[in-house]
């Protein structure tokens, strides 16, 4: 499932957090890597793996990685053609 392998990918990010306690279902902004470097990196790793823009309210709209996956990278997936 394209799920997992976002979370994979974004557990593949971190440095202080032990990835394989990464799930969808994980606050991604409670991480001990969020910062805004971390936030720029994030948005960045998902243009290049999803080919999406990712704005600043899409990170203050949702709060785990399932609810960001759903709102940039599914409507991507869902629309190709």
């Amino acid at each position: 499932m394209e799920e997992n392998r976002f979370v994979q990918l974004v557990a593949g990010m971190l440095y202080r957090t032990d990835r394989d306690s990464v799930t969808p279902e994980t606050r991604y902004k409670g991480l001990k890597e969020w910062n805004f470097l971390f936030e720029v990196s994030l948005a960045m790793m998902l243009e290049e793996e999803y080919h999406v823009e990712v704005t600043p309210e899409d990170f203050s709209s949702t709060g785990t990685l399932d609810e960001l996956f759903r709102r940039v990278c599914a409507p991507r997936l869902v629309n190709k053609d």
